[in-house]
């Protein structure tokens, strides 16, 4: 039995999450496991069209912005996973919608994940106690490792 055969590496266009993909890539290409990429589109509960009941135009405007950011999201997620080799790791591409710390967990879950590879800001003290990170909540939560991949000091 391998050490990892299930990676998925979570993305949010940063630089660390770049990072976390080239770890991934790395990883993968080391135990030939399969991998999947999540970006997760999460649009904030204020504009969340389930909230606007009153107004169809409104809603209908706020699917369609959903659609697109996801369409945007996936084609973009596309071209950085296509700029890493991954040797014969099979690497799928997702796009979620929703609060980013439940998306990534879910889809683990889903995927039955045994790693999970993410970029973690490196926020710290008063920041990191009142708004809390992704990476954490994903720390505190997941049923699988979790690597928290932070920038290479030059």
């Amino acid at each position: 039995m391998e050490l990892f055969n299930r990676i998925l590496v979570a993305v949010d266009f940063s630089t660390f999450s770049q990072e976390a993909l080239r770890v991934a890539a790395g990883v993968a290409r080391a135990f030939g496991c399969k991998v999947v990429a999540l970006y997760v589109n999460d649009i904030p509960k204020g504009v969340d069209p389930s909230l606007m009941v009153r107004s169809h135009r409104a809603i209908s405007s706020l699917v369609e912005l959903q659609k697109e950011a996801a369409r945007a999201g996936c084609e973009k997620l596309q071209r950085w996973v296509g700029g890493y080799e991954w040797s014969d790791a099979g690497v799928e591409v997702e796009v979620a919608q929703g609060r980013a710390h439940a998306a990534i967990l879910e889809q683990a879950r889903k995927m039955d994940a045994d790693l999970i590879v993410m970029g973690a800001h490196g926020r710290s003290g008063f920041a990191r106690m009142f708004i809390g990170t992704t990476a954490e909540r994903v720390v505190r939560k997941a049923a699988c490792a979790v690597l928290a991949v932070t920038l290479p000091k030059n």
